[in-house]
C-alpha cells in the first residue's frame, strides 16, 4: 500500500468512526485498513460508525424535510431567505448554496464509510464472527450503502427518468486518489445498483433489532418505496408483494391511534428506521433541529396543506397545535407541528414507519387496474385508525380519482415526515403534466427536479458532468 493511499484512508476512517448508537461510548477508528477491521467487535464498532452519519440533524433530516415540502407548495418560512425563496420555491437552485453541498458531502461520506467497511470485512474469516454475523454486518452495510446512493439519486439525479444518463456518481470501491474523478452513472445502472445493495439485505439481513440500524424487513420497505420511483414494467406489482410482507411482518405494526405513533416516539412499533442522535438538539440550535424548525415553528404550512389535511380529518388533532412561544413581551401563540414538537429529549427522524407501506400498496394497486373498492379497501386500514370515516366506492368514477386520494392521504398521513411528498408530485403525471405543476406554479421544466452537483465536487472531480442548469 503506497504512503498516499494510506493517508487517504487513514483520513477516511477518521471521519467515519463516530460513537456507537448503542453504548455510552465507543472509540473512534484510530487505525486503518487490516488492523481496523479484525474481528466481530470492530466490525460492529465500524458498522455503528456508518449509521451514525445519519445523526447530522441538518442535512439528512429537517432541512431535506424543508427542502422537499418547500419545492412542493406545502410549506412556507417565517424567515425565508434566497435559497428558500428563489432556490426552492422558485426551482432555480445554484451551485454555489452551502445547502446544495452539505447533503452530498454527507451522503458520500456514509457510502464511503459502507464502501471501507464492506471491502475489508469481506476479507475476514467467518470463523471471526459469530454464526450468520458476518454476512448479516455485510447487509446491513449494503442497506446503508443503498440508502445513501437512493439519497443522492433523488436529490441529485433524475430519478423519474430510467433513460437519463443524468444519475448521481455510484461508488461501490473505497475512495483513493485513482478513483476520485469519476463520471456519473445513468440512472437505468443507479438503480439496479441500489436494489443488488437491497436484494442482498433483504435475502441477508437480521431479523429486526434496533431502529437505529436495519433489517431484512426494513430492507424491504425502502425497496418497495424505491421501486415507485423507477415506475418500470413489474416495479408496482413487486412494490405490492413487498408491501404485503412488510405489513405481514411479525417485527411491527400500526400502532392503535395515530397520535400514538408520535407520543410513543422512538418506541413505536410503527417505526421502522431512524437516526440516533447522541446529544439531542435543543430549540436554540442554530442547524436542522426538528424541535426548532418545526416546533418552533420557523416553518409553517401553507393554504393548500390546510385544503388537504382540513380540521374535520381526525389526523388533525394529532398534527397541529397552538402554543405559546417566548416570554413576556416576546410572548407569541403559534402554530406547531406535533410530529416534531418534543420539549425535552428528540424527536425521531421518520425515515419509514409501518403506514406508508398501505399508501405504497393502494398507488401500485391503482397503477396496476385494481378495483376502486380494493385500493379504497388499502386506505381504509389508515382511515379506520385515525377515526375518519372511511372512502366508498360509489364515489369514485376511475382510478384517476383514486390516485388522487391516495396522494392527498399521504399528505395528511406522511406529510411532514420525510420529504416523499415531493416524490409523489413528481411522478404523478397526466398528459405530460406533473401535478408539482399545480403544487407549484413556480416549476416549468424537468431540469428543476433535481439539485445541482456542488461546486466543490466539479472543482476537483474532471470528469462528472453537471445537470442543465
Amino acid at each position: 500500500m503506497n504512503k498516499i493511499f494510506l493517508y487517504s484512508l487513514l483520513f477516511l476512517f477518521a471521519i467515519t468512526g463516530c460513537d456507537s448508537m448503542f453504548d455510552d461510548e465507543l472509540p473512534p477508528h484510530e487505525l486503518v485498513g487490516e488492523n481496523a477491521i479484525t474481528n466481530e467487535t470492530s466490525a460492529e464498532t465500524a458498522l455503528n460508525g456508518i449509521f451514525s452519519n445519519l445523526q447530522g440533524y441538518g442535512t439528512m433530516s429537517a432541512n431535506y424535510i424543508c427542502d422537499n415540502e418547500y419545492r412542493t407548495g406545502l410549506l412556507t418560512g417565517t424567515y425565508r431567505g434566497t435559497f428558500e425563496t428563489d432556490g426552492l420555491l422558485g426551482f432555480k437552485l445554484t451551485e454555489e448554496y452551502s445547502y446544495v453541498a452539505d447533503p452530498w458531502e454527507l451522503a458520500y461520506k456514509m457510502v464511503n464509510a459502507a464502501n471501507n467497511f464492506i471491502y475489508y470485512v469481506e476479507k475476514l474469516s467467518e470463523n471471526l464472527f459469530g454464526e450468520n454475523r458476518k454476512t448479516e454486518m455485510l447487509a446491513e452495510a449494503k442497506f446503508a450503502r443503498a440508502f445513501g446512493h437512493a439519497f443522492l439519486l433523488r436529490r441529485y439525479g433524475y430519478f423519474w427518468d430510467i433513460n437519463s444518463p443524468l444519475g448521481p456518481i455510484i461508488r461501490l470501491e473505497p475512495s483513493s486518489i485513482s478513483n476520485n474523478s469519476m463520471g456519473r452513472s445513468s440512472v437505468k445502472e443507479s438503480y439496479e445498483k441500489i436494489f443488488e445493495d437491497l436484494d442482498y439485505a433483504i435475502l441477508h439481513g437480521p431479523r429486526f433489532y434496533s431502529k437505529y440500524r436495519s433489517c431484512a424487513t426494513t430492507a424491504k420497505a425502502f425497496k418497495a418505496d424505491i421501486l415507485m420511483n423507477r415506475g418500470e414494467e413489474g416495479d408496482y406489482a413487486e412494490a405490492i408483494r413487498l408491501a404485503n410482507e412488510v405489513i405481514a411482518s411479525d417485527e411491527f405494526g400500526l400502532e392503535d391511534k395515530y397520535g400514538d405513533i408520535f407520543a410513543n416516539g422512538y418506541s413505536s412499533k410503527e417505526l421502522m428506521f431512524t437516526r440516533h442522535i447522541k446529544t439531542p438538539p435543543s430549540m436554540d440550535d442554530n442547524v436542522g433541529s426538528l424541535f426548532k424548525m418545526f416546533g418552533g415553528a420557523t416553518y409553517k404550512p401553507t393554504e393548500m396543506y390546510f385544503e388537504i389535511l382540513t380540521q374535520d380529518d381526525k389526523r388533525y388533532e394529532a398534527t397541529f397545535d397552538s402554543v405559546m412561544l417566548g416570554n413576556g413581551t416576546a410572548a407569541r401563540k403559534t402554530q406547531v407541528w406535533k410530529k416534531h414538537y418534543v420539549t425535552s429529549g428528540d424527536c425521531p427522524m421518520y425515515y419509514m414507519r409501518v403506514a406508508q407501506m398501505y399508501l405504497i400498496k393502494a398507488e401500485a394497486m391503482a397503477r396496476t387496474n385494481a378495483s376502486i373498492k380494493d385500493c379504497l379497501d388499502v386506505l381504509n386500514v389508515l382511515r379506520l385508525r385515525s377515526g375518519n370515516t372511511t372512502f366508498e366506492a360509489a364515489d369514485y368514477s376511475s382510478l384517476s380519482d383514486v390516485l388522487e386520494e391516495v396522494f392527498r392521504e399521504n399528505v395528511r398521513e406522511i406529510g411532514m415526515e420525510n420529504g416523499a411528498i415531493f416524490y409523489l408530485a413528481v411522478r404523478y403525471s397526466e398528459g405530460g403534466r406533473r401535478k408539482l405543476k399545480d403544487m407549484n406554479p413556480n416549476f416549468e421544466h424537468d431540469d428543476q427536479l433535481c439539485f445541482p452537483i456542488p461546486k466543490a465536487e466539479l472543482e476537483h472531480n474532471f470528469v462528472v458532468e453537471q445537470k442543465p442548469l
